[in-house]
């Protein structure tokens, strides 16, 4: 893979960081591309340490911010080199019932999940390499596979990503862009606060350090198929869940007391007993 070049959106964030140092290892030229102008330069500063011979690139910005994504797509107009690699990796999550969410916050999910990289894979598209195979690769989760209690507006936004990024797969089938769909299971990052760290802990559910699952993306790149769902147990579930989703509800349906007692914000306000 060297001498190609890869722009990952949302590189400061746990799996972002993880995703640059193995494509940074494997000899990709990288565009970083962060909110958070510091880290994102911590981040830039530590990979060029490790890997002195790919170039290195940082570009700030904000993905709620429309004149800000107009400037990552003018800068990465400036490059001046063919773009291999679209890596979409960003993202937010809320946890909670959803009769406490707060609908600015099912907005801004659907927003910056889905809206807002939706726009800029439109303004991405020419910008990919004309000579070679290119790919437009977007960071889903299997709670875009599979509907889960307490993650209503991130499933609907991650369900909605996956949608579309199988449809812009059909409608560039026949061009050199591949559209393809990479999806984690539950990872130990800062989207996770410590309330869900403790539920999945209560459950016995398996939460992946953020290196395993850039290992688990970097084989994805060298795999031809169109998406890619990390964990046995999650390929097996989210397969059921297609084809007998009544028995996924039902393995669910018996963690529901536990996960009410860690998404609910007002323990007065839900009786599991109704």
């Amino acid at each position: 893979m060297s001498n190609l070049t890869a722009v990952l959106l949302g590189a400061t964030g746990g799996i972002g960081q993880a995703i640059a140092d193995i494509l940074g290892k494997n000899g990709l030229n990288l565009v970083l591309v962060g909110r958070n102008e510091q880290t994102l330069r911590k981040l830039g500063e530590k990979l060029a340490q490790r890997y002195p011979d790919i170039q290195l690139q940082g570009i700030c910005c904000d993905l709620a911010e429309q004149h800000s994504r107009n400037e990552l797509l003018g800068a990465l107009a400036e490059l001046n080199t063919p773009i291999h690699y679209y890596i979409n990796n960003a993202g937010i999550n809320d946890f909670s019932l959803f009769s406490q969410q707060a609908q600015e916050m099912m907005e801004q999910i659907m927003l910056i999940n889905v809206v807002y990289p939706l726009q800029l894979v439109q303004g991405m598209i020419p910008l990919m390499s004309k000579t070679q195979p290119s790919q437009i690769i977007h960071i889903g989760s299997t709670f875009g596979s599979i509907g889960y209690p307490g993650y209503v507006s991130y499933c609907a936004s991650k369900f909605a990503l996956r949608g579309a990024t199988e449809t812009l797969a059909r409608e560039y089938a026949k061009t050199p862009i591949q559209f393809r769909y990479f999806s984690p299971r539950a990872t130990i990052t800062e989207m996770n606060d410590a309330n869900v760290t403790e539920m999945n802990q209560a459950l016995g559910t398996k939460m992946d350090d953020p290196d395993f699952v850039a290992q688990e993306f970097y084989l994805f790149l060298e795999k031809n198929s169109q998406s890619y769902q990390v964990g046995y147990l999650e390929k097996i579930f989210v397969k059921v869940n297609q084809v007998l989703p009544h028995i996924v509800s039902g393995s669910i349906e018996k963690d529901l007391d536990t996960i009410y007692r860690y998404a609910n914000r007002d323990p007065a306000a839900y009786n599991t007993e109704q």
